[in-house]
């Protein structure tokens, strides 16, 4: 059976590249380039990737390292 696509993971996918890439480069010439709001909108995705971070430091992957998302599951013991 397929599964229903929703654009969630490449989205996440995007979200954090561009969060890498205002931390490789900055935002001092995205206002610049752009708008104040879309130099605002940009600071909140990075405010929003580094909460996401927080909340879980491999988002969206199975690991057991702390702090753990919902999708991390404990080892079964056996």
């Amino acid at each position: 059976m397929a599964g229903t696509r929703t654009g969630a993971s490449t989205i996440r996918q995007s979200a954090r590249r561009i969060c890498r890439m205002v931390g490789l480069y900055g935002t001092a010439g995205i206002t610049a380039a752009t708008t104040p709001q879309y130099g605002a909108a940009v600071a909140a995705l990075v405010v929003a990737c580094n909460v996401f971070e927080a909340l879980d430091n491999y988002p969206g992957e199975i690991d057991q390292v702390n702090p753990q998302g919902p999708e991390d599951q404990p080892q079964a013991q056996g």
